[in-house]
């Protein structure tokens, strides 16, 4: 396999090319080459899955990126699925793991497709959006819960109560023949209770109701009782494939007195619209609602503002609207009442925008300087320790304190434990505070040994770093301290443990940590002070600190040979983090002790500070 690969990398090479002029496909093709040429080729497998990302977002459903295809998924996974979908191709496609060319873009489109997947009202909005083409009619047949029963056309009846003579109602008419076809099925909203019947393909997907405009899973479910119906014609209605589907009665005779309904609930709809802005009853109403046919109620439709009615659904084969359903009409007081209350909460609304738009004028400059202080005193409760014992560590990273081609420690986002580290190219200005820097970076472990430190999740310390992309930071109090480096001959960044520097070894610390260690295992510390600077061959000499009684952060180094720990080459990542420290001289005040050291309460971990010191100073002084 060596002899190949030579071979494999001229084939990445060409792949890289084609990928930087956006031919995916072109590219994808030699990534294949070269993995078949080498499989163990550095960086082939993230480069492919980053290959795989834009490939994904070049197909379009509808007009619309595929999301599910950029993540990998099926629109009909549920949000378990999609999110171990997105974890799987972050974890190789996150800047800092996948240095391949065109990763960070790749990062891009998986994060918008994960911020429109994982939020369930913009997945919905976009599978309805994806379904656009495929829109159909739907049927609602609300469950009975008592009255007269609908007839065989949908149509419910109510006959008119007569004060004096009884209803004689005609013999209702024979059931029809039910046939079921079999490319549909029925389901239920379990919010407002409401019937529907779709094609097969929407199936298990999650579907928003048009009556109550909540979402549910379309499970099938049986037909409901009070709905019946009968093997269609071939008509437009019933060959539209969108969702949802209904099934109607397509007589002639049937459909000429539907299409007499719908003139009449046009005219009406028309007249009170006019009356509406009159404020005045039609005299023509009276008469056009006696004639209408007894037994038949006409929906109440309600139109858009496209000028097309909202509800659209199918009657008697022809499409009429059957949004909300008006039970009797307004007389001229209620009307008016009406109008008035709107009136007057218009009025208001108007007198509360003038007075906000007056407030805001005038508190405009103490709404921004108040703006300002919640910010500091954010950011200050979020760097909120302990105060030291002797020393100011504050006054060691001040503005002041940063020139160019330093390298500074900044607290991650696991502990608070300065554990990142940026290189400062240049400082743009001190007050206020804003540097040009990169954060260092590392995909390997391989100058400590085999050891997949990195790939459990845990933060690497010391060793070799990368360089990483410019960016502007304007943030002091994310930084812990300046650290030493050098720099290596192949241009990265060095740090690496030396002679009197204070560290935090891992308690715990094993070979065997993964990603399923508990964190109450792996936040324990011990400090130690580096009696030498690292040996790749013997690795380096350190001594434990002991608390020193009756302080907080203050330590002394313990004086037996034996207890002196050499870490070797093996063991490096026993090492967390580099702690500040300060070496007490005996006049900051009575009481301190000479020669022992004050460690930074901002990078000592809170167990370590709060510690008891129930000791006797004289048994805790070195001896």
């Amino acid at each position: 396999m060596e002899c190949n690969k030579d071979e494999a990398i001229r084939a990445k090479t060409i792949a890289e090319k084609k990928l930087s002029n956006k031919d995916y496909a072109g590219s994808k093709k030699f990534v294949l080459k070269a993995q078949t040429l080498y499989p163990g080729l550095d960086g082939i497998s993230q480069m492919l899955t980053t290959l795989d990302v834009y490939i994904a977002s070049e197909s379009k459903v509808d007009g619309e990126i595929d999301w599910y295809g950029v993540l990998g998924a099926k629109p009909n996974d549920d949000d378990e699925t999609i999110k171990k979908h997105y974890r799987k191709l972050a974890l190789m496609l996150h800047p800092d793991k996948n240095k391949s060319i065109g990763a960070d873009g790749a990062f891009k489109l998986l994060s918008e497709a994960w911020g429109l997947l994982s939020d369930k009202s913009k997945r919905l909005a976009y599978n309805q959006k994806r379904n656009m083409t495929m829109r159909g009619f739907n049927v609602k047949v609300p469950t009975q819960s008592g009255g007269p029963p609908p007839a065989a056309n949908g149509v419910h009846n109510f006959a008119k109560q007569a004060p004096t003579k009884p209803v004689v109602r005609p013999p209702p008419p024979p059931p029809p023949v039910v046939s079921r076809r079999n490319d549909t099925f029925w389901t239920i909203c379990h919010a407002c209770k409401m019937h529907y019947e779709y094609l097969n393909l929407y199936l298990n997907h999650t579907l928003l109701c048009p009556n109550c405009s909540q979402p549910f899973l379309a499970k099938e479910m049986p037909p409901p009782s009070n709905y019946k119906s009968t093997a269609p014609k071939t008509t437009a209605a019933a060959q539209n494939t969108g969702p949802p589907l209904v099934r109607v009665n397509t007589d002639p005779s049937t459909a000429s007195k539907a299409a007499s309904v719908i003139q009449k609930v046009n005219d009406r709809l028309k007249r009170e619209r006019e009356e509406f802005y009159s404020g005045w009853p039609s005299k023509k109403r009276k008469s056009d609602d006696e004639s209408q046919p007894s037994g038949v109620r006409i929906p109440y439709q309600m139109s858009t503002g496209n000028g097309v009615p909202a509800g659209t659904g199918s009657l008697y084969g022809a499409s009429i609207n059957n949004s909300v359903n008006r039970t009797r009409e307004l007389n001229y007081f209620e009307l008016r009442n009406m109008l008035t209350k709107k009136a007057r909460t218009e009025i208001r609304r108007k007198l509360k925008e003038w007075e906000s738009e007056e407030k805001m004028k005038e508190n405009n400059v103490s709404q921004n300087s108040q703006t300002e202080e919640d910010e500091q005193d954010g950011e200050q409760s979020a760097m909120n320790v302990p105060d030291p014992d002797f020393h100011e560590f504050d006054l060691d990273r001040t503005e002041d304190s940063f020139e160019d081609n330093q390298v500074w420690a900044a607290y991650d986002d696991d502990d608070g434990m300065p554990r990142f580290y940026a290189l400062i190219h240049k400082v743009i200005s001190r007050k206020p505070f804003k540097v040009k820097l990169s954060w260092l970076n590392s995909k390997t472990t391989a100058e400590f040994g085999s050891l997949s430190w990195l790939d459990y999740g845990f933060r690497k310390s010391l060793g070799e770093f990368r360089i990483g992309r410019h960016e502007v930071n304007k943030s002091l109090n994310s930084f812990s301290q300046k650290v030493e480096w050098k720099k290596s001959p192949r241009g990265s960044v060095l740090i690496l443990p030396r002679k009197g520097q204070v560290w935090a070894l891992y308690r715990n610390w094993s070979r065997d940590w993964n990603e399923n260690t508990p964190d109450d295992v792996i936040h324990k510390y011990d400090m130690v002070q580096v009696l030498e600077d690292y040996n790749e061959e013997q690795g380096v000499p350190v001594s434990p600190l002991i608390k020193y009684a009756g302080f907080r952060t203050v330590f002394h180094a313990h004086t037996y040979e034996t207890e002196v720990k050499v870490i070797t080459k093996e063991e490096m990542f026993r090492f967390s983090h580099q702690v500040p420290k300060y070496v007490l001289t005996g006049s900051e005040a009575h009481n301190s002790p000479k020669g022992c050291l004050e460690l930074d309460p901002a990078a000592t971990p809170m167990d370590l500070i709060l510690e008891s010191t129930g000791k006797s100073n004289e048994s805790s002084q070195p001896r």
